[in-house]
């Protein structure tokens, strides 16, 4: 289910950076603490930018080894919301949700307390 590339939108691109530039945790790694913040509430997400013009990630280097795991959770995500959206899209408002939850995040301890 999981494309082979995925693109965030350009406010996600700048708050990962952000987020970098604080933590020093990639924009990679940063993307899955705010997928997994995003999906596990396991309700639908509506919003998010529709224009995904920000930066590319290929999934094997957004999802890392663990890349089938997140391909099950994107699934089970799918199956329990009934969302019909392209899988890249999914992923890219899910990561931009989990990046506004993680908007308190400046130290890279901050994401040991994400809720």
């Amino acid at each position: 289910m999981i494309p082979h590339r995925v693109r965030v939108s350009d406010q996600s691109a700048a708050r990962l950076k952000f987020l970098k530039s604080k933590t020093g945790l990639t924009p990679n790694i940063l993307s899955r603490f705010a997928f997994v913040l995003s999906i596990r509430d396991m309700k639908r997400v509506t919003r998010g930018s529709s224009e995904l013009t920000g930066q590319e990630f290929n999934t094997p280097t957004l999802f890392g080894e663990h890349q089938e795991i997140y391909d099950l959770l994107l699934t089970r995500y799918v199956e329990i919301t009934k969302d019909q959206r392209d899988p890249s899209v999914i992923i890219a408002n899910l990561i931009e949700n989990g990046l506004h939850k993680m908007g308190h995040v400046r130290l890279v301890e901050d994401l040991a307390h994400l809720k």
